[in-house]
């Protein structure tokens, strides 16, 4: 009977440690910021996150890509704002003017994300947050984090320090700078060629030089 109480101690240690490492995860809660960009629910994470403030004046920047909207002053501190709707080409059913923007620092450098609506602050679980699953969303998967479902509702976890990373603005600015260009381009009618060529109307002018003379 000794002998069987002393085995049966390995399996029970083993039990209890599991469900402690259990309760542990559980005990992880995130604090998500989510907010709309067009049709679509996004988050991010309230450490990535210094303040949130209403959409006020914006200085544009001349010949900046057309998804940086322009530079804020806010509270001293000049930032960037930089329109995430643009950013990432998503289509909305409607136009909706950006409501709230996001002021995040990244790399000693201060950004605004412009969104349609900052909606809440959830605290939930971290084992909620589960993998990217495939097409979920237009936006490249190197910038979200993971999926949360709540309710029949879809959120998807931004990454900004992947969103705003030097090598990811200034290729973003080469995209930008493309894409306004041929959309110029469309929007230009065709010329139609009206006048004559050169060669012939040195030809015109010399015979009414002549006839004049």
């Amino acid at each position: 009977m000794a002998k069987g109480n002393i085995a049966s101690k390995p399996a029970d240690m083993g039990s209890q440690k599991a469900e402690k490492k259990k309760a542990e995860e559980e005990a992880k809660i995130n604090q998500l910021i989510v907010f709309n960009l067009g049709d679509e629910e996004f988050g991010t994470e309230i450490g990535q996150v210094r303040e949130i403030i209403r959409a006020g004046t914006i200085t544009p920047i001349p010949d900046s890509p057309q998804f940086i909207k322009g530079v804020s002053n806010v509270r001293g501190e000049i930032t960037v704002v930089i329109d995430l709707k643009e950013r990432f080409f998503l289509p909305a059913k409607k136009e909706i003017e950006g409501k709230h923007i996001i002021i995040t620092e990244q790399e000693k450098n201060l950004f605004g994300l412009m969104v349609d609506e900052v909606t809440e602050v959830l605290r939930i679980p971290e084992t909620d947050i589960k993998p990217t699953p495939e097409l979920v969303t237009r936006i490249d998967r190197v910038y979200i984090s993971g999926v949360l479902t709540l309710e029949g509702r879809l959120i998807i976890l931004l990454d900004l320090s992947k969103v705003l990373s030097d090598e990811e603005l200034a290729r973003l600015t080469e995209i930008s700078k493309r894409h306004h260009t041929a959309a110029q381009k469309e929007e230009q009618p065709a010329e139609v060629q009206t006048t004559e060529p050169k060669e012939e109307k040195k030809e015109q002018a010399k015979v009414a030089m002549a006839e004049s003379g």
